[in-house]
Parts: structure tokens; sequence; C-alpha cells
């Protein structure tokens, strides 16, 4: 544990909002681990000033702060198919981040085929980069699943496979009166870009490792 780390995360704790307690408990899994670690992100940090932009963009300098302050070989990979936003990560992290710029599947299956040639596994995966369209959940939702598919061999039980943009989802109705309640007959399901992989978790029995606005599971 780096009590460095600890006290630049409190400064910005309530910069993340509906990603707070998830972000914290990525990092206290991490803590865990003695070896140095290995952080994969798809979607990286887009604006020049992400701290002004408000629970946006700010997991790859979350990363990037996590792996220094650790002292050790650890190291961040992040992949973004935008230029533009690759050239801005790229001016705000250090070289403890490696920043490519392309298609998020066929990258992870080239790195991980390297990870794996260095004997090297993904403790922290974290899938981010395709816009959610909550009305039309499938685009995202597909493609973070393709990305779990493509990283496959280099994800094992101890890695935390994390979703952002995917609150859970109910089914609500209206009362004679306009209230809402809740569809007794509908089971609420991990919705938007976790849809996908929440239901492949739980067909092969992955573990659930928290449930906020991001879904984590351990246990594949």
């Amino acid at each position: 544990m780096s009590q460095e780390f600890w006290d630049f995360y409190a400064s910005v704790a309530e910069k993340l909002l509906q990603r707070e307690v998830s972000f914290r408990r990525m990092f206290e899994h991490l803590d865990r681990i003695e070896a140095s670690v290995v952080i994969v992100e798809t979607g990286c940090v887009r604006n020049p000033d992400p701290w002004a932009m408000t629970g946006e963009g700010q997991s790859t300098l979350l990363f990037d702060k996590y792996v220094n302050a650790r002292g050790d070989d650890s190291r961040a990979y992040s992949v973004d198919i935008s230029a533009d936003a690759v050239r801005v990560c790229r001016s705000l992290v250090s070289n403890k981040v490696e920043v490519h710029q392309g298609d998020s599947v066929g990258y992870l299956n080239q790195l991980t085929r390297r990870l794996l040639g260095q004997g090297q596994r993904i403790d922290l995966f974290y899938l981010d980069s395709f816009d959610v369209d909550y009305n039309y959940w499938f685009p995202s939702a597909a493609h973070h699943l393709k990305e779990l598919v493509a990283a496959w061999r280099c994800v094992g039980p101890n890695t935390l496979v994390v979703v952002d943009d995917c609150p859970v989802s109910a089914n609500l109705v209206a009362d004679e009166q306009g209230s809402y309640q809740l569809d007794r007959f509908y089971r609420p399901v991990v919705g938007g870009k976790g849809r996908l992989v929440a239901e492949f978790a739980d067909q092969v029995g992955a573990r659930l490792a928290f449930s906020h606005y991001q879904h984590g599971w351990t246990g594949f």
C-alpha cells in the first residue's frame, strides 16, 4: 500500500462522483498483490483538463498515479481508437503507461500475446472504450464482450474485470396516481455496457466483486 497514492486519491475522490466507491475497490484489490501489477484499460483520458470535467475520463490518470506510487515494475496499458484522445493522454501520463491508438480488440489480442510471452497476466482489466446508448445498449455491450474474449489468455482467476457505465436496469410500472413501482415479475439486471459481460460472468461462475455504477468480477 502506498500512502502517497491514497493521499492523492483522497484529494480527488469527490470528483469521481458515482465511480468513487468502485475505483476505491479496484485499488484495494491491487494493493493486495505483492508483485508488480499489470493494468489494462480500453478507452483513455480525452480531455486536456480532465479534473475540470467532474466524473469524466480520470481513470488513466488514476492508473498512472498508482503504478508510479508502487515503486516497482508495475505498468499500465491503454488503447483508444481516437488519435486526438491518444495525443492528449500521452501528454498527461508518464512513461509507465503505454498508450496505443487503434481498435481495442485487435490491440488486446496482440498485447496479451506479448504479456503471456513475458509470463504476465492482467491484474486489473478496465473496459470503457465504447460510448453507451442506454436506449440501445447492445453495440457497446457486445464490444466489451469482444474485448474480454480478445484478452482471455491473460485473464486469470485473480484478474479483476471492470466495466464502466453499467448501472443496474429494471422495469418500472406506473399506477393510477402516476407513481412508479418496480415490476416484480422482472429481475433487475446489469445494464449498459456491462450487460453481456455480466451474463457471461454469471454463466461461467465468476464472482461479483462489486455492483455500483461500475461492476467488477473476479474468478473468470
